[in-house]
């Protein structure tokens, strides 16, 4: 599912692109109730602009495969994977503080 390109500031990582599973997650894991992909993607590429990007995790994040890069944005955090285009990167999943 192609919701969109955030677009950030971020010297290494200046687009990412969010996994049909981020979407899936994120939808999930943040109040976006309405039916339909358009709230969840105006909200959820919101949010990836707005994170901050680095290659730390949040203390309260849990994933099972390391990531290069993380971005973070209050209680939701995404790791990010490189992908073949330069600069853009694939947020694999979203993970929210409980």
């Amino acid at each position: 599912m192609d919701i969109g390109v955030a677009h950030t500031d971020h010297a290494v990582a200046a687009e990412i692109v969010p996994s049909d599973h981020c979407v899936h997650r994120f939808r999930q894991r943040m109040p976006v109730r309405n039916p339909g992909v358009e709230e969840v993607a105006r909200a959820l590429i919101d949010t990836l602009e707005a994170a901050d990007v680095s290659g730390w995790p949040p203390g309260w994040a849990v994933s099972d495969r390391p990531a290069a890069l993380w971005a973070v944005a209050g209680d939701v955090a995404f790791p990010l994977a490189p992908t073949t285009q330069p600069r853009r990167w694939l947020a694999v999943t979203c993970l929210r503080r409980r």
